[in-house]
């Protein structure tokens, strides 16, 4: 189970550094919104629309948490196991994976 949680969180980081480098941008993250993110739902259903782009039958956004101007909200899988935290920064809508 901790190779599957090891395999999840590189597929979120390559799937948004790598598209961000080949059209040659100079961040790594390449998934934001226009503007921040006020509210824990509008971080939650952020995450939602992220992983529904990879997997969304089997990942699900849970708990969310603000710590300073950032959000953490924990991805879990089907049987609610938790297999990465995602990073939201509020002022700036940027999200990414944090480990």
């Amino acid at each position: 189970m901790n190779m599957k949680k090891r395999l999840i969180g590189i597929v979120l980081v390559l799937s948004m550094a790598l598209p961000a480098y080949a059209l040659g941008c100079s961040s790594g993250n390449n998934y934001r919104t226009r503007n921040g993110v006020v509210s824990r739902d509008e971080a939650r259903e952020m995450t939602q629309n992220y992983l529904a782009t990879i997997d969304g039958a089997t990942l699900q956004p849970g708990e969310v948490q603000l710590d300073g101007r950032l959000y953490y909200v924990d991805v879990v899988d089907e049987g609610g196991k938790s297999v990465v935290k995602m990073q939201i920064d509020m002022l700036t809508g940027d999200m990414r994976p944090a480990f």
